[in-house]
């Protein structure tokens, strides 16, 4: 009996969150497979895939997650997910997108559109902002996976278009599939 687990957490940082979570993970033999784990300014967020190989007190877990919870002023949620959803995810045509400017409201947006509509598939987004700066420096770096038809060269044009209208500097660069 093997099931599968997404599991999502969030909330402000402390010393221990990490810890205390995976010593629960361990006491009901759960395996991270993979993980991603980001401090956001103050605020801590986890996102795991794992692997359950046996029966467990569904109960007596509920309850340690609960109590991980209320300690640490945390949201968490743990759900169930198919063989087909722990897949690993198989990239062919992937570039490296990168912004900076000014920040302001709905640059993930645009770009973000921009993306869609020539069939990219983000498969990672990070953007950071400083107000320690006058304007608010914002950057952003997308891994974008785009299907081998996309005209990448009219893509890029639109994109840099829509850069330079909205104040921001784009750059694309292809990653080498041995990379990957």
């Amino acid at each position: 009996m093997k099931k599968r687990y997404l599991l999502v957490a969030g909330g402000i940082d402390r010393k221990g969150i990490v810890y205390n979570l995976t010593e629960i993970l361990k006491q009901f033999n759960f395996n991270i497979e993979d993980s991603s784990m980001v401090m956001l300014r103050r605020t801590f967020s986890i996102i795991m895939l794992l692997t359950l190989y046996k029966k467990i007190d569904e109960t007596e877990f509920q309850k340690k997650l609960c109590d991980f919870m209320n300690k640490y002023n945390m949201t968490l949620d743990i759900k169930e997910i198919s063989e087909k959803e722990m897949k690993e995810y198989k990239s062919n045509n992937v570039y490296i997108i990168t912004l900076s400017g000014a920040d302001k409201p709905g640059i993930v947006n645009i770009i973000t559109d921009i993306i869609l509509r020539h069939n990219g598939n983000i498969i990672g987004l990070e953007t950071k902002s400083s107000e320690n700066v006058r304007p608010h420096a914002y950057y952003m770096i997308l891994e974008v996976d785009f299907s081998v038809k996309t005209k990448i060269k009219i893509f890029e044009k639109e994109l840099k278009k829509v850069g330079e209208k909205i104040g921001v500097v784009v750059n694309i660069n292809k990653i080498e599939k041995d990379i990957l």
